[in-house]
């Protein structure tokens, strides 16, 4: 069992402070991926007879949750950046690159406000990428766009801490599974000891939903905090 340290405590509440202050700094700058700013959410309670109304939370608290467990980053922090106009993806892509590099994510963000693309950022920064990946490396060098350089550090991410296949996410991106739905799917997946991709495929064909989905497994969308940090904790990670 990994116990938090005061300084581990320290790296947090510093990177809490820097991903809010970049979060405003790329507001403000107008940098942020197309799709609404706002992250509030009216629906975030199953209702059996409406199921679908909450789909949208839950897939939104899924990756939030994910990021917020996987890297010790508070998820509150995490609602804030994006109530402050920062796209998922930059958040993912940021956090990701500061724990496989070293460094700070809020650094990374703030970066990012100022380069054109995250190749630029990387560029500047300098120092050899080969802790990202090879996948990743490849995208920002074959200058990929922000989704799907996002979409990777997510899968490595459920890679390295829910032990979700490598077989399975290659699956779920071929099918264009978004960010969001390849960490429900994996989730999910876990959950009920079915595939990421079995799952995904019913929500596609539209056997199913994914709220209608996460209560076959005996949870709904509030519990996600909880439930995800559950989950890597009983993977040893």
């Amino acid at each position: 069992m990994r116990y938090t340290t005061r300084r581990d405590l320290s790296n947090r509440l510093r990177l809490a402070a820097l991903l809010f202050a970049a979060a405003t700094q790329l507001a403000a700058s107008g940098s942020q991926a197309a799709g609404p700013s706002c992250h509030c959410f009216r629906d975030r309670d199953y209702d059996p007879a409406n199921p679908g109304k909450s789909d949208e939370y839950l897939l939104a608290t899924a990756a939030n949750s994910l990021l917020s467990a996987a890297y010790g980053v508070p998820k509150r922090d995490i609602v804030q950046a994006r109530m402050s106009g920062t796209s998922g993806e930059d958040l993912w892509i940021s956090t990701y690159a500061a724990r496989s590099l070293g460094g700070d994510a809020g650094v990374l963000l703030t970066a990012r406000a100022a380069a054109a693309s995250w190749r630029d950022v990387f560029r500047a920064r300098g120092g050899l990428l080969e802790p990202l990946g090879t996948r990743f490396v490849s995208a920002v060098a074959g200058e990929a766009s922000d989704e799907v350089l996002a979409c990777i550090a997510a899968a490595e991410t459920l890679a390295a801490r829910l032990h979700t296949s490598r077989q399975e996410l290659e699956a779920l991106a071929g099918s264009r599974a978004t960010l969001q739905e390849m960490v429900l799917a994996a989730l999910i997946g876990t959950w009920s000891s079915r595939t990421a991709p079995e799952v995904y495929a019913d929500v596609r064909s539209g056997k199913s939903g994914w709220s209608r989905l996460l209560a076959t497994v005996g949870r709904v969308p509030k519990q996600m905090e909880v439930e995800v940090a559950k989950a890597l904790h009983q993977e040893g990670r």
